[in-house]
């Protein structure tokens, strides 16, 4: 009998493919090397029959979300001095700075990892300093990262200057593997000179690699860009021919209608996050408008600023945020929200992941329908973007391993906790002093 096989039987499977397809009494066969072969019970494979199977009877499987905007060596932030005005310069930057070591993003990124597991996600696109570390984690542990190295023009942890973090950005390239694609990911287009961009879209396009960046995120990038430029930082991108598909934008706070025609002429993929947008107080992103012309996926942002990084709650806050900007509860229903943590997600980063179909990559999540929070479950959808929780995410396979088990890490998280508290020690002491 062959062997790496797992099958999954009599669960309610949600394909999320383009045409919609939903198993009511379904199965999935899949590998390490991807799905083989998903579909309606009547018609299971004979082939194999005698194979051991899981019942997944009051279950729901789902493809693996994939979370497109995340610093995960930022955990150690978590909550930090939430609710106090100034926060970036008072306490982020200061103890970037002083305190954030390579270790320490390594132990921060493997919590923010397991966290993730456990919340179903599959997949993230990371942006954060001492990258080549996190994606040495992500390979360790069997998670499936696009990993970018932050680019500034000025000092930061790792790097002195543009030229360092190409170096930083080598190194990463370097570290690449079937589960981890570097990505380069320079700032924002506030806290780097046009012509450092130019210089990082130069180096993608050198080195035949995807990247992403934080864009019209703040007011005072709007407001420089109007008194520097007399325009808006996306329109002046696609002037320079900085704007393509390679690139996945996050937040896009501020765009513009106008703005929301370049993106979708160019190509560009949004990752928009709610919650993080939200709590900082900065804004609504225009979602439906997006939605219409371009690839909307959906980010968590680290766990300084959205603090947990779990994409159900991006995807309650999405709909119910833009419901109530749009005074339409009509708006943005839940069948429309799923793709942007599946679907939508695998277009932006080029791979087969985001839905169940044959030949796919075999990242799935299995939630239960059994629990209190879940019942009755009259839409799929509905139930997953407004009521389904971490806790209901049963089981976890990335590339056909098991990550999540009936509810269980299959690898020791409390290891991860112990290299935590020991990497964060002097980080905490210096965090003491600034509040």
């Amino acid at each position: 009998m062959e062997t790496g096989i797992t099958i999954l039987r009599h669960g309610l499977v949600l394909t999320m493919d383009d045409e919609g397809h939903i198993f009511e009494d379904g199965f999935i066969i899949f590998s390490p090397d991807g799905i083989i072969a998903v579909g309606e019970e009547e018609n299971f494979p004979e082939e194999f029959d005698s194979f051991p199977c899981r019942d997944m009877s009051g279950h729901l499987i789902m493809p693996g979300m994939i979370n497109t905007h995340t610093h995960l060596g930022m955990v150690s932030f978590r909550s930090l001095a939430d609710d106090y005005k100034d926060r970036l310069k008072r306490f982020l930057m200061p103890l970037e700075n002083n305190a954030m070591t390579k270790e320490l993003a390594a132990a921060s990124s493997r919590i923010a990892m397991a966290e993730m597991i456990r919340a179903g996600i599959t997949a993230a696109v990371d942006m954060y300093y001492y990258e080549a570390e996190i994606a040495r984690e992500a390979d360790s542990l069997g998670f499936r990262l696009w990993a970018g190295e932050t680019v500034l023009s000025s000092p930061h942890p790792g790097a002195s200057d543009l030229s360092e973090s190409f170096s930083r950005c080598d190194e990463l390239m370097r570290n690449s593997s079937d589960l981890v694609t570097p990505l380069i990911a320079p700032h924002a287009p506030y806290s780097l000179p046009m012509d450092d961009l130019k210089e990082v879209f130069r180096y993608r396009k050198a080195n035949g690699i995807g990247w992403t960046m934080h864009l019209e995120e703040m007011p005072f990038e709007m407001e420089a860009f109007a008194r520097d430029y007399s325009s808006t930082p996306v329109a002046i991108m696609a002037e320079e021919n900085l704007l393509d598909s390679s690139l996945i934008a996050a937040h896009l706070i501020f765009t513009s209608d106008e703005d929301i025609n370049i993106l979708s002429e160019t190509g560009v993929n949004a990752a928009l996050c709610p919650v993080a947008n939200a709590k900082s107080a900065k804004g609504v992103a225009k979602g439906l408008e997006m939605m219409k012309s371009v690839n909307v996926t959906l980010g968590t942002d680290g766990s300084s600023s959205g603090n947990t990084l779990d994409l159900f709650t991006q995807m309650k806050a999405f709909a119910v945020l833009n419901k109530n900007r749009l005074a339409d509860r009509t708006a943005m229903p839940a069948s429309s929200i799923v793709p942007l943590v599946t679907r939508n997600a695998g277009k932006a980063l080029g791979r087969n992941i985001g839905q169940l179909l044959e030949g796919f990559e075999s990242d799935i999540s299995v939630l239960s329908l059994s629990d209190p929070n879940m019942i009755p479950c009259y839409d799929p959808y509905s139930i997953l973007v407004y009521s389904a929780q971490p806790q209901n995410v049963t089981d976890v396979y990335i590339k056909g391993k098991a990550m999540l088990e009936s509810g269980k890490f299959t690898f020791s998280f409390s290891d991860m906790v112990s290299s935590f508290n020991e990497a964060a020690s002097g980080f905490r002491r210096e965090a003491e002093k600034l509040l």
